[in-house]
């Protein structure tokens, strides 16, 4: 009889094992029997805890969201942020998987990948949400559009990686593409990139004309 730990620990390496074939493989090419093998257990146990791959993948998805969602809010600390970038540079074998199945997640037309994309826009709004209230982010007038927007941002970065990377003159998206593109990237996000609001009046515009168009 297997004690409520040894169980933890199987379905935990069970679920790590799934999480690093599915983002390396893709969902629909990795099976049971790739899972299984791969964390040293049997078929039987995986759909013992996991009832079927499906069940596996959701699993595997709630982990990365939840680890996603905490860090989505530390985010918009500055202190735990320069700590997160910190350990990302440090130690980037320990986020290779998590970001594989993240990106393997984003590209899978599916009603668990559309999931998966609702769930990240709802984290980066909590992001916004508590940016706003310790006062490191401006008031926004759209906080979901603009979670939408900033949720799609990065998550190009990951299914582009490979463009990104080669476009930076790297040979694969990891480190020394991060390391190029960090501060840029954090660059744009503070400073706005046009000089006045010129586009944003004219873009306020062009959508009220049109919006009223429509109504006549």
């Amino acid at each position: 009889m297997r004690t409520d730990t040894a169980d933890l620990t199987t379905r935990s390496k069970i679920r790590d094992a799934a999480i690093d074939l599915f983002g390396r493989h893709g969902f629909a090419n990795t099976t049971i029997r790739d899972i299984a093998a791969a964390a040293q257990v049997s078929p039987g146990l995986v759909i013992h805890h996991f009832a079927s791959k499906a069940g596996l993948r959701e699993a595997c998805d709630r982990h990365i969201l939840g680890i996603s969602s905490q860090r989505a809010v530390e985010k918009a600390d500055v202190a735990s942020l320069q700590r997160m970038m910190a350990e990302y540079l440090s130690k980037p074998d320990t986020y290779m998987a998590e970001t594989a199945y993240i990106r393997q997640a984003i590209m899978d037309d599916s009603a668990l990948g559309d999931s998966f994309f609702d769930a990240l826009v709802a984290m980066t709004e909590d992001m916004l949400e508590a940016g706003i209230a310790n006062g490191s982010i401006r008031p926004i007038e759209d906080r979901r559009a603009t979670a939408v927007v900033l949720a799609t941002n990065s998550m190009g970065m990951l299914v582009l990686g490979r463009h990104v990377a080669r476009s930076m003159g790297q040979v694969e998206f990891g480190v020394a593409t991060v390391n190029l593109l960090g501060v840029p990237v954090v660059d744009l996000y503070t400073h706005p990139l046009y000089a006045d609001d010129r586009f944003l009046v004219a873009a306020r515009a062009a959508i009220q004309t049109a919006a009223e168009t429509e109504e006549h």
